[in-house]
């Protein structure tokens, strides 16, 4: 039979969630597929998980590596996948059961590189958030790039989207090892080299949102360096190829920068080397405030203009913590 779409599933240290993730996918009405477990060397009951899967089911293969992160798992997922189309599921996530039943038409006429799709949030049984949903498009060229600098259809996200596999491999694009948001670091190159970018409100994936600690939600100079220097790549790429007078793209890089900036005032930074570094940027690409209006952080940059940021990320750091008490 042939394979139609790889669903690749990166797993490490996932023995509590892992059993649904796969389960989710193999109650698809859909046979056209292949799922790749790629255990990224963990050391609980994973590997036995995905073993004991690829036993009962031959339409899942496992690979067995040492731990090389997040990105390194999903290149291999690539190298070793059969189908048209590739799909990123993360192991403590799941889909819905109609997801591929209804995306068959759209995979098998292989008209588009990529196909995104809605996703929601679960807290809990009880609280599951959805994002803010568009109207279905297509997008031509260099429209799904505009797109996601402009925040609106086209994410930045991995795991929302159906790829054509000779994306990555036709370009030799890979996430980058080694680094945090490899998401931001790839998904712009894709849609660089896309030439139809469907969109589809219809909501499939369900983002699992654990409670996370504090060092997971600690933030790192290298998280802060890797964020920045993936937007700086995105700003200077997307010059190059949007004729606009570099107003998109100087929106996002702003966009980005405030947060950054915010997150270093929160985690009292704001005497390091890289917060010296964005401001230095704020001030080169400076913008109105109301080039920023709907974007996520325009609050954000307001508050920098006026010079209250640092303030109000103080106010929140008291506030959480008298929360926390």
């Amino acid at each position: 039979m042939e394979i139609h779409l790889s669903v690749i599933i990166p797993v490490y240290q996932v023995e509590n969630y892992l059993s649904r993730c796969i389960e989710s996918v193999l109650i698809q009405d859909y046979d056209s597929y292949e799922i790749i477990l790629v255990d990224d060397g963990s050391t609980d009951s994973s590997p036995i998980i995905c073993d004991e899967y690829a036993q009962r089911f031959e339409h899942i293969s496992v690979i067995h590596k040492e731990n090389g992160g997040l990105s390194d798992a999903r290149n291999v997922g690539v190298q070793h996948a059969k189908g048209k189309y590739i799909f990123f599921l993360d192991s403590d996530d799941w889909i819905i059961k109609t997801m591929f039943n209804d995306m068959k038409d759209i995979i098998l006429s292989s008209k588009y590189d990529i196909i995104q799709f809605g996703v929601q949030k679960v807290y809990t049984k009880a609280d599951i958030r959805r994002e803010y949903l568009f109207k279905e498009h297509l997008f031509i060229g260099h429209e799904s790039l505009e797109s996601m600098l402009r925040s609106q259809e086209i994410t930045s996200f991995s795991t929302d989207k159906l790829y054509r596999k000779e994306l990555f491999v036709v370009n030799n694009i890979e996430f980058p090892k080694n680094a945090y948001y490899e998401d931001l670091g790839t998904i712009y190159k894709l849609l660089l080299v896309s030439q139809k970018v469907y969109y589809t409100n219809q909501i499939y994936y369900c983002y699992f949102m654990k409670n996370e600690n504090a060092i997971t939600k600690t933030w790192s100079d290298k998280k802060f360096k890797d964020m920045f220097r993936f937007f700086q790549d995105i700003y200077h790429v997307s010059t190059k190829v949007l004729d606009d007078d570099n107003r998109i793209s100087k929106a996002y890089y702003n966009n980005g920068l405030v947060y950054l900036l915010m997150k270093l005032y929160e985690e009292n930074k704001e005497d390091s080397k890289i917060c010296k570094t964005i401001l230095r940027e704020l001030k080169l690409y400076r913008i109105s405030p109301f080039q920023l209006k709907g974007y996520p952080n325009y609050i954000k940059y307001l508050f920098y203009r006026l010079h209250i940021l640092k303030l109000s990320a103080k106010i929140k750091i008291l506030i959480k913590n008298r929360q926390g008490q």
